[in-house]
């Protein structure tokens, strides 16, 4: 098998296993605006994204071949963007299932997608995150389909399948960074790498045989 047919029989693997989780999504959201905030009813489905207000006055419909980029990683911020330079924002009034969505998300469309869901991993690695003030404490994963970070933290928690990572790399031993899209995460690493997992994202990431 050359490495063009392992690729695809990988990514039919993957999008066969992202795909088989919920396909329909009905949430209470409040849309965030700068000069006002809007309650209304969120739907999400095969055929995009649909806000209605309370108040009947605004109604919002998103094809997801529009999406330019989706971020569902935080329930007081799913945002939106699309190709014409337009963004939304919406603020789940009770507890979004953003695992769910961002599953569905990358299951249907072709866009990067901040969020996490659960995926099987090979090696796990203890790791920090730092954000700008503080930080989280977290397990890097990697396996055959992705690369995770599990934290406590849901809204810092990320699944990156490998079709949307643009780069990985390790600046020096105990540190390991990916980009995606816009957002790029850089681990602190408590334990080394084995060797053999950095070899498997790369590989995933840059094409086998082609380091």
């Amino acid at each position: 098998m050359n490495n063009s047919t392992l690729r695809l029989a990988l990514a039919l693997i993957v999008g066969t296993a992202i795909g088989s989780g919920q396909e329909t999504f009905d949430m209470k959201v409040e849309r965030v605006r700068v000069l006002r905030k809007t309650r209304g009813d969120l739907h999400v489905d095969i055929h995009g994204v649909t806000f209605r207000s309370d108040d009947k006055k605004t109604e919002i419909q998103i094809p997801l071949a529009n999406l330019r980029r989706v971020d569902v990683a935080d329930p007081k911020a799913l945002h939106f963007e699309l190709f014409e330079r337009r963004e939304y924002t919406f603020r789940g009034l009770a507890d979004a299932p953003v695992a769910a969505l961002a599953r569905f998300f990358a299951a249907h469309t072709a866009r990067p997608v901040s969020g996490h869901y659960a995926e099987s991993s090979i090696f796990r690695i203890p790791a920090y995150h730092r954000r700008r003030i503080t930080g989280t404490y977290g397990m890097l994963e990697i396996g055959a389909e992705s690369i995770q970070y599990v934290s406590k933290s849901a809204s810092d928690s990320r699944t990156w399948l490998y079709r949307d990572i643009e780069t990985i790399g390790r600046p020096y031993a105990l540190q390991f960074r990916v980009s995606a899209g816009k957002e790029t995460y850089v681990l602190e690493l408590q334990e080394r790498m084995p060797q053999a997992a950095y070899d498997l994202a790369w590989n995933n990431v840059y094409g086998i045989g082609e380091r």
